[in-house]
């Protein structure tokens, strides 16, 4: 029997390095446009929840319920602390 390291899954990597995070690159970067998104979404005035939605399943169409239920509470808080800071400014 031979053992080769490089068919090794990313759960037994971890195992054997704990400290060494292996995230997947294409990943990492949805979730920094998607929160770029949310930015510019807010920046624009809109706080249209459905728009967002859209937006964000367009941009990765593979996303979790949970994951767009994390965004979409995201969206929801950047939204309310705008509001905040706008009948502040007031």
């Amino acid at each position: 029997m031979s053992w080769h390291t490089d068919r090794m899954s990313k759960w037994t990597k971890t195992r054997r390095d704990p400290g060494r995070g292996y995230t997947d690159e294409e990943k990492r970067e949805r979730k920094r446009r998607m929160l770029a998104r949310i930015h510019e979404f807010i920046e624009a005035g809109f706080e249209a929840e459905p728009e967002f939605v859209k937006a964000a399943k367009e941009a990765d169409p593979e996303i979790s319920k949970e994951k767009l239920k994390e965004l979409i509470t995201r969206f929801r808080d950047a939204v309310y602390e705008r509001q905040q800071r706008d009948r502040q400014s007031r």
